[in-house]
């Protein structure tokens, strides 16, 4: 059965294409059809029917790129997807949320043909005894985008150092003194890259080899800077932690294999998984249920929550997607420390009430983040010349002020919800660090238990959510305090 999605027109198909095959569950409704998001387990596939059904994409020309207990994730050629479907692949266009917050046509690609309804829905397709659906990766963005000095250039903007004022603004610093670094716990990272930066070498940083998804890319590389910069948000928290990067983006930077490297990420059990990017459906609210292919994503993420892994998505920037919903995520909003220290919703991060689950707020909990227009905020180490490097030291359509840094300096000041996930995954690791058994639940207990409560500002205007006192959709619980929570898991988990 194969999952199609809208309009169609005609931009050229990439020679490699990755998606997702959902073998047959074990119970007897099929993943893409589940009513409800309380657990994945239902929607396992026993050992002989994964197994056949990667015979069924193999004979067809496609690669297992990973491996979950619900499906598997591939790649291949168009005409492989063919084989398998019985449809033909074509491409279409949908305005979405992206970078920088602008707005702007983005390429889907889909599975249409005779035996694939022109509505979102399902179709037959060979070795349907062992598959219950195929559906391709849609576009993921990431939610912020020479020799290279290990210290950053002096800048004539505000902004927060790294690791230095987002470990004092988070609560951190009092760990570290107690020697609580997340020292051992193992962190994973789905993003466009690991370059290595000497910012890295210089704090000691420990980071394991880079898995790269997309065949030919290169795990030393980073085109456009984003998990680079990102990542040195974990260390400003959790020193003591290893970084797994899994690279997810092609030769261009794009996310390409954003599930794949999630699921691939998944199954080498790490501790934490966290991940600054998702997709962007376009109308809030929405109209009816998630479709099916959103439905397949988060029952892929429930599982890794049921597993123990702390999994963390930042909730955005702009964007509404289903990533940060799952139930048991940990979704990073937004709160801006501004040059005196007082605290407001960022209006940069995105924030509501799910319409699908019931009793879920995105933001769980806040990081720092800046503001509109291009949140320009911490000053970040990226691959010189990167395509950060370059943006951030140029002025937008929407902002004429730049980061004051140079485009090939190997350091640029963004932020967004990106930089929130980044932190919080540090966050978790202390207190992994202190207490290894904890579970997600009792991480995200002890986040929101503690954290401090924001009452001033609003989040992203597309939602429009008034921080106020307690707990709120503009900034959840409010900012991440790791000292406040450290001290409730060593007292109410021992």
């Amino acid at each position: 059965m194969t999952l199609p999605t809208a309009p169609r027109h005609g931009q050229q198909v990439p020679d490699t294409v990755f998606g997702y095959v959902s073998a047959r569950s074990q119970g007897e409704v099929p993943m893409h059809e589940a009513a409800g998001f309380e657990s994945a387990r239902p929607f396992q596939a026993d050992g002989d029917t994964r197994d056949r059904a990667k015979e069924y994409a193999r004979a067809a020309g496609l690669s297992v790129t990973a491996e979950s207990r619900l499906g598997f994730t591939v790649s291949g050629t168009p005409t492989a997807y063919e084989q398998l479907t019985g449809g033909r692949v074509e491409t279409y266009e949908e305005r979405q949320r992206v970078e920088m917050n602008q707005v702007r046509s983005v390429t889907h690609l889909d599975i249409v043909g005779e035996r694939q309804p022109d509505t979102r829905g399902l179709g037959a397709v060979p070795g349907e005894d062992a598959i219950e659906a195929v559906a391709l990766e849609q576009p993921r963005i990431p939610t912020r985008v020479l020799p290279v000095a290990a210290t950053p250039p002096r800048v004539d903007r505000f902004h927060l150092a790294v690791p230095d004022d987002v470990a004092r603004l988070l609560g951190a610093t009092k760990a570290h003194d107690h020697r609580e670094t997340g020292r051992g716990v193992q962190v994973a990272m789905v993003d466009t890259g690991q370059f290595q930066h000497p910012f890295f070498a210089a704090n000691s940083c420990r980071i394991a080899p880079t898995v790269v998804l997309v065949p030919g890319t290169d795990p030393r590389e980073d085109p456009v800077g984003h998990g680079t910069g990102e990542s040195a948000n974990i260390f400003a928290v959790a020193p003591g932690a290893t970084l797994h990067p899994y690279r997810a983006s092609d030769q261009q930077g794009h996310l390409t294999a954003a599930v794949a490297a999630f699921v691939r990420a998944k199954s080498d059990h790490p501790q934490v998984l966290t991940n600054s990017w998702s997709g962007d459906i376009g109308q809030f609210p929405p109209v009816g249920p998630p479709a099916q292919i959103d439905a397949m994503w988060a029952m892929e993420i429930l599982d890794a929550v049921e597993q123990g892994i702390v999994v963390v998505f930042s909730a955005g920037n702009g964007q509404f997607s289903i990533e940060p919903q799952v139930p048991g995520v940990i979704s990073a909003g937004g709160v801006f420390a501004g040059p005196d220290g007082k605290l407001q919703a960022s209006n940069y991060a995105s924030g509501y009430i799910s319409p699908w689950i019931r009793d879920v707020v995105v933001p769980k909990v806040c990081g720092l983040v800046g503001m509109l227009p291009r949140a320009q905020y911490l000053l970040l180490p990226v691959p010189p010349g990167c395509e950060i490097d370059v943006a951030e030291s140029r002025p937008s359509p929407d902002d004429t002020e730049t980061d004051s840094t140079v485009d090939n300096d190997g350091w640029a000041m963004f932020s967004g919800t990106s930089a929130a996930a980044p932190q919080l995954a540090g966050a978790v690791a202390v207190l992994l660090g202190a207490r290894p058994g904890l579970t997600p639940a009792q991480v995200t207990e002890a986040f929101t238990r503690t954290a401090t409560d924001i009452t001033t500002g609003t989040c992203h205007p597309r939602f429009g959510n008034q921080a106020r006192p307690g707990p709120d959709e503009a900034t959840g619980a409010g900012l991440v305090n790791v000292s406040a929570a450290l001290d409730f898991v060593l007292t109410q988990f021992p």
